[in-house]
Formats: structure tokens, sequence, C-alpha cells
């Protein structure tokens, strides 16, 4: 049979314009339709102008990514939050790429970055929506730090690369005057490079949870100054955030006193970041902030907060994942994913599920190819 070739008689820019517009699972299937829309489908120049329509208009409902901690195996899995949201199912499938002894350290544009080993041995980029996967490439990480290392992966922008970032929890003046190299900042491509860079120093530390939070072109985590504990256990609270472009760590933003119950991680919410946490002695479960504008302090704005009286756990971290154009919140709690409507201020549906333990990587559905990205096509 004589392999169609197809959409000749209408403009190359026209027909991106509106093959763009179509979701990522349908273009996969209409790159089997004739060449050209395969060879459109397959540039990195189209899978680059969808993402930035997808991230500019309001996204999909992302992929959930996780996989089992140390010491079990298994593969790496994903659902459809959509499929909780509208079919309030909950059915994990397996991605298409061995799990065992590998571990997600981060997400981005569509992209999870696994490492295996400790100190990583190798690193490989995995797109979960395409189920396509580059190979391991080597990495020389540092033990130094043993498990109390943070780590980061996000997209420079400016010269097209992702990168990893990884470096030790606490800051070089709570080491007891010992000597710490510098954190590691590992460059994805055909000639995949890494190099090392001063830790701040100021002082900071994690207390609990260390997600990291791609947005803007930084890598975010929430920190505290752990010499800044007051007579009523206290602690100051900042972003520690590092510059994927100048590849240098920035000075604190948002330093602010709480009494975290716990330490919430830190989200992204229509590309701002965001935090959801809840205080003591407060009839609220969570109350949700986004920085509108990133790296201003002033930007803060408080977004919505859900009250404790609506059937979700008191007792635990609440982490909103998602909010729809229909104003249903998609809630990650123990043991259950909930559809929250902010509008009606109540509890929708709830699905649940079993892995109570594991932390979820929201992973926008996107054509970004984890090869071209290091140096294979």
């Amino acid at each position: 049979m004589k392999d169609l070739e197809c959409g000749d008689n209408l403009p190359v820019d026209l027909l991106r314009e509106i093959l763009v517009r179509f979701p990522v699972r349908l273009l996969w299937q209409l790159k089997s339709v004739c060449r050209s829309w395969n060879s459109l489908i397959s540039s990195p120049e189209f899978a680059m102008h969808h993402l930035q329509r997808s991230t500019l208009t309001h996204p999909p409902p992302p992929l959930l990514c996780w996989k089992l901690p140390v010491g079990l195996a298994g593969d790496i899995k994903h659902c459809s939050s959509q499929s909780l949201i509208l079919d309030r199912q909950h059915q994990p499938q397996p991605v298409s790429h061995p799990g065992d002894g590998k571990f997600i350290r981060g997400s981005c544009n569509g992209l999870l970055c696994l490492s295996e080993g400790f100190p990583y041995k190798t690193l490989t980029l995995l797109n979960p929506s395409t189920r396509s996967v580059s190979p391991s490439v080597p990495f020389e990480g540092s033990d130094e730090c043993g498990n109390d290392f943070l780590c980061g992966f996000g997209y420079d922008i400016l010269h097209d690369q992702y990168k990893l970032v990884m470096g030790c929890c606490a800051s070089s003046r709570l080491t007891d005057s010992k000597v710490r190299s510098g954190a590691i900042v590992f460059t994805f491509g055909a000639n995949p490079s890494w190099k090392t860079v001063d830790h701040p120093v100021f002082p900071y530390d994690f207390r609990g949870a260390r997600n990291e939070i791609f947005v803007s072109g930084t890598l975010n985590w929430l920190v505290c100054d752990p010499t800044s504990s007051t007579i009523d256990r206290e602690l100051e609270w900042f972003v520690l955030t590092f510059d994927l472009e100048t590849e240098l760590f920035g000075l604190p933003i948002t330093r602010m006193q709480r009494d975290f119950c716990e330490m919430p991680p830190l989200q992204v919410h229509n590309n701002c970041l965001s935090v959801c946490y809840r205080t003591p002695y407060e009839p609220i479960i969570c109350t949700l902030w986004i920085m509108k504008e990133h790296g201003v302090e002033t930007s803060w704005i408080q977004l919505f907060a859900i009250p404790s009286d609506v059937g979700i756990s008191l007792g635990s971290l609440v982490v909103p994942l998602y909010i729809l154009e229909d104003h249903n919140l998609l809630v990650l709690d123990t043991g259950q994913v909930c559809v929250y409507n902010l509008r009606q201020n109540q509890l929708v549906s709830r699905v649940r599920h079993r892995y109570n333990w594991v932390y979820l990587y929201c992973c926008q559905e996107s054509l970004v190819s984890p090869s071209h990205y290091c140096g294979l096509n």
C-alpha cells in the first residue's frame, strides 16, 4: 500500500496551528496518518510549540507519577488525574520502562529525571506520556551528604538544556567546621557535563519534605533557618532558589515566622509558586498561598482555604495537586485522592489508594523527546 501524503493542500503553518491544539495522546496516534504528519509532530520545534501553548493556556490535568520507596521493588507507575476527577477511579499503570533500582528525582515539561544507585551512578530521562526514554548517562555523585541531600531537576530556557542539581540539605554553617564541597550541576546533552557551585553561605535546613519546584527558570525548596527558633518554637521559613541559567543559588525570598504543624511541600499552580499549610488551633485544613510574581515577596496572595468540616483528614498533610477550570480542586490526602469544589465549599468525591508513603509527581503531558535532550536525534 502506498504511504499516504496528506495535508499538502494546507500551508504548513496552518496545519501546525491546527494540530498543536490537540492533546498528546491523539497527536501520538496521528503520527501514523502519513509521513508529513509524523515528521511534523515528531520535530523538537513542534514539541516545544505544543508545550508552550498548553502552558500558557489552561493545561489538561497532569499525570500523577510515583515510585515505591527504597527497599520495595516495582515499576514506576502513573495514573491519569482526569480519571480520578471524572471517572472517580484509581487505575495505576506501569510505565513501559524497568523501574527496579531507579527513583524519580524531579519532573519538568513532561519529563521525569530518574536516578540509579547511591551515590547516583546513572541518570535517565523518561516521558511517561509517550513512554519514550533516553539511554542512561553516567553521573559521578558525591556521598558526603549521605541521605541528607537536596535534589532538583529543571529546564534552562536560554540554553535549551535540562539540568539536575544535587547538594547537601544543611548549609556549611551547620557542619561543625567540616569543609563541604559545592553542589553539583549536571547538564544533559550530547556531551553531558557537570560542575560544582558554592552552597549558600546563609544557614538553612529542611524539616520534612525536600521536594523541589521548577518555576520561572528556577528550582525552589522550602527551608528553615535553624538558628531562628523562638520561645514559642517558631522557626523562620524561606524559599531557597537556584537559577538554572546563571547556575547560582539566590538570596532567601519570603522569610516568614510560622508555627507549622508540619513542613508543607511547595507546589506550582497556574505557573506560580505556591504553598499550602495549616496552623495549630485553627478550624482550617489548609490555606493555599501563591506568589503571583516569582521572587517578589509582596506578590503573595491567599487563593483559598479549606475548612475542617468537609470530610478531609484533619490530622494529615493535605497537598493540593491541581485546580480545574470548573473550580474543582484535586487534593492528595492520606490514603485517598479527593476532589473538592472551591466555589461550593464541599467535598465532591474521594478515591482511595494504598500508596500512603510515596511522593506524587505531577507530570504535564508533553511531546518532549528525552533522547533529543541527550543529543541522540
